[in-house]
């Protein structure tokens, strides 16, 4: 399975680690423009999104008072779909007639497509990576409990020499609502999160999601699912170069992701803890964190 690594975190210090094909997919959206740059690179924004909002507790269980810190390492994958791997897109400029063809999103067919005026004119749509999951990870200080209530961060950046500068903010909290219920059978919470990323010179966008869990903690495993909505959307600013023609271009780009659910298992040995979950939405990703802390 190919996957397109965005960033990864080592250890919890900090370092990253950027590929080569983030400065491909630069070159390759600055060929569009309009509606085909959306349609292109939406699929991504999607699924980086939905990586974001992944990983945001292990557990439905928020004491209600008494000190806890957490650091937690996630890896969060979205798993793609056949049908975010094309698009519709339009011919541009000077190309005429108009016409319009199926042609592959950044991580679709990388052969391409392309159309032919009755002149002999040749209109080439680039083609993507034919990959078929998006993989990032992330930290996750967690701090808590004041009345029920523990309060979240994310943070990273870094410069890499193709891209620029790569940064991450994140914050959130969440709180237990079992607590107002008595003799609640389960652990009940609701929470919220809220990111800021940017990517080199071209992607800037924030994400958020609000969301809503049920557990319950035996010994050593716990079971917990939600419920979550969510939203992300990116501004993308490049130099549009067809070849033929150039011109700044600023798209405002917005994930399909909005509900969610999610189900999991974590296992406590103490202080380390590790745990897994499946989201199940218009993007669907698989979650694995490690954590150390209460």
């Amino acid at each position: 399975m190919k996957v397109i690594v965005i960033w990864s975190l080592v250890i919890l210090i900090g370092l990253g680690c950027i590929g080569r094909m983030e400065a491909q997919v630069d070159e390759l959206i600055q060929r569009y423009a309009g509606e085909n740059g959306q349609g292109y690179i939406k699929p991504l924004i999607t699924g980086f999104g939905a990586n974001l909002n992944s990983g945001l507790y292990r557990t439905a269980n928020v004491p209600k008072m008494g000190l806890h810190i957490n650091i937690a390492l996630n890896g969060m994958m979205a798993i793609f779909s056949d049908d975010q791997k094309k698009f519709k897109a339009t011919t541009t400029g000077y190309f005429y007639p108009v016409q319009e063809v199926e042609a592959p999103t950044v991580i679709g067919d990388p052969k391409g497509t392309s159309v032919t005026s009755p002149e002999g004119t040749e209109y080439v749509f680039p083609g993507g990576y034919d990959v078929k999951s998006f993989l990032i990870g992330a930290p996750t200080i967690t701090v808590g409990s004041i009345m029920g209530t523990e309060a979240s961060l994310r943070f990273f950046k870094v410069n890499q020499k193709d891209i620029g500068e790569i940064s991450l903010f994140g914050i959130g909290g969440r709180h237990s609502l079992s607590q107002y219920i008595p003799m609640s059978p389960v652990d009940i919470a609701a929470g919220f999160f809220y990111h800021k990323f940017k990517i080199g010179d071209i992607v800037k966008g924030n994400v958020y999601t609000i969301h809503a869990e049920a557990g319950k903690s035996f010994v050593v495993v716990n079971v917990y699912g939600g419920l979550a909505y969510e939203s992300n959307k990116a501004k993308l600013e490049y130099t549009f170069d067809s070849g033929i023609e150039t011109g700044d271009v600023s798209l405002d780009v917005t994930g399909d992701n909005k509900f969610r659910v999610t189900a999991g298992v974590g296992f406590n040995f103490t202080l380390f803890h590790i745990n897994v979950d499946y989201c199940l939405g218009k993007q669907s990703v698989l979650n694995a964190g490690l954590s150390i802390g209460l």
